[in-house]
């Protein structure tokens, strides 16, 4: 962290920051048939929901082995601790209810912006490096293989974005792309930084549900 005029900066929420802003920016800046306007409408709905999911997953997470014995610090968000796949979860939560008071098609705004959620991603991997987070059972930066690998996937949805695609087929690839890198990465997370239902790390239940779910969009996007 820094201070500035006396007011004290942390690293990890800006950088947090300038992750959203530069995924709004790629989405803006597409071509689409959605109005601008409305698309920075429900950016802030799936922002809002994205945060509270990020943080109610990571809490729940470390809830025995920290919050419980340390509650107020569930509101420290500037000291690092958002769950993606909260996040994931619950910007789409947000995006669904704006969609549903708006009578809006969800897909085609989940499609404008996904695009830029992998780029995203990547910015904030680098606060986990800054924060000493997301390091390998043995030693392995994992927050650089997971931001190499989300930069690839948003290479990939930028330039599938500049032709013409079906419904769904953006939002698929970015939930198949995304669910296979945590699947690959789990097991070279230590053991007791991974949260298991039933013996299964969450991460791959989760990974497995947005392949799941991508399949379905690429496929039976038409209907929504």
């Amino acid at each position: 962290m820094f201070e500035i005029l006396g007011i004290t900066f942390h690293w990890y929420g800006l950088l947090i920051g300038l992750g959203v802003l530069a995924a709004m920016e790629m989405s803006l800046s597409r071509k689409s048939m959605i109005a601008k306007n409305d698309l920075e409408k429900a950016m802030w709905w799936v922002i809002l929901g994205g945060v509270i999911g990020a943080r109610i997953y990571h809490v729940i997470d470390y809830w025995n082995r920290y919050y419980s014995m340390n509650f107020v610090r569930i509101f420290y968000l500037w000291e690092g601790g958002l769950g993606i796949w909260g996040a994931i979860a619950g910007g789409m939560i947000g995006l669904l209810v704006f969609c549903h008071f708006n009578k809006s098609k969800f897909v085609d705004y989940l499609d404008n912006l996904i695009v830029g959620v992998p780029l995203a991603q990547a910015i904030g991997r680098v606060g986990n490096y800054v924060n000493g987070e997301l390091i390998g059972k043995n030693g392995e930066p994992l927050f650089a293989y997971e931001g190499i690998l989300n930069l690839t996937l948003f290479v990939v949805l930028w330039k599938t974005s500049l032709k013409k695609n079906n419904r769904g087929i953006l939002s698929g690839i970015y939930l198949i792309g995304y669910g296979v890198i945590r699947i690959l990465l789990e097991n070279l997370r230590p053991e007791n930084e991974i949260w298991k239902l039933g013996g299964v790390p969450m991460a791959i239940i989760f990974g497995l549900i947005a392949i799941s779910t991508g399949g379905y969009l690429i496929f039976r996007g038409k209907r929504f």
